[in-house]
């Protein structure tokens, strides 16, 4: 275990908090806690933050591996972490962004709340892309509801448009290389989010717009069920396929 993995254990232990409810406030996995703990990971550079704030202490202190004021191995205790040299600072790579620590830590917070906040160029032009779509969608159901008058089955059109912008965003993602490394990190496949949603969208308009034109509500039900029932099966392969989580490290 390295330096960073035992005070990061001492930590949540401190907080009597288990991988499991430490992962659930953070939003991610207990596999991933569980790495970060043994020493195989580090936290992605947007996760440091808000772990720092949920344990109580800051981010130079959690990339340290200790609180300021701790003991020298001297036996002489230091009031404060001792400044690093002038220009000196820490580099954390986390797959394509490089960010860099300057000794009071104040870069590495500016930079995570500017990641958090940043949208990949795929996010962006699916949000065109969707936009663009209800939009679409509008015109097409009032140009049809004024020229037939047929405005009840025709408002599937708008739905329809709703639930694509789900298919539009789920195809993106599946091609997003950022997104797809951070969902790995924290122990998830990369893919079964995105599939799932694809397959329950694709499901839900094919129930509106054949439930609503042809009036078979009390038939077109299984549609949804069979998406479901497809997600069931997508999660759980997804799930054998990344492995069962470790077991929390005993102390």
């Amino acid at each position: 275990m390295s330096k960073f993995s035992e005070f990061l254990y001492s930590l949540r232990k401190e907080k009597q908090l288990t991988q499991t409810e430490l992962a659930e406030q953070l939003g991610i996995t207990n596999k991933a806690v569980s790495k970060w703990e043994t020493g195989e990971a580090m936290p992605d550079t947007a996760q440091l933050l808000p772990l720092s704030e949920i344990l109580g202490v800051s981010v130079d202190e959690l990339l340290r591996g200790e609180r300021n004021g701790v003991k020298a191995e001297n036996g002489k205790e230091r009031e404060q972490a001792e400044p690093a040299p002038h220009g000196d600072r820490i580099v954390l790579t986390s797959g394509s962004d490089t960010v860099e620590i300057e000794s009071d830590g104040s870069v590495l917070i500016n930079n995570l709340k500017a990641q958090h906040n940043r949208k990949t160029l795929l996010e962006k032009i699916s949000g065109c892309v969707c936009a663009a779509l209800m939009a679409a969608g509008v015109i097409a159901y009032v140009t049809a509801g004024l020229l037939t008058g047929m405005w009840h089955p025709l408002w599937c059109i708008i739905a329809s448009a709703a639930l694509g912008c789900g298919i539009v965003g789920g195809v993106f993602d599946l091609f997003d290389g950022e997104k797809k490394s951070q969902k790995r990190k924290k122990g998830e496949n990369p893919y079964t989010g995105s599939i799932c949603g694809i397959v329950m969208c694709v499901s839900l308009i094919v129930f509106l717009c054949v439930a609503s034109v042809c009036d078979l509500w009390s038939v077109m039900w299984i549609a949804p069920a069979a998406g479901v029932c497809v997600c069931i099966v997508v999660g759980t392969l997804g799930g054998t396929f990344n492995g069962k989580d470790r077991e929390e490290p005993k102390p």
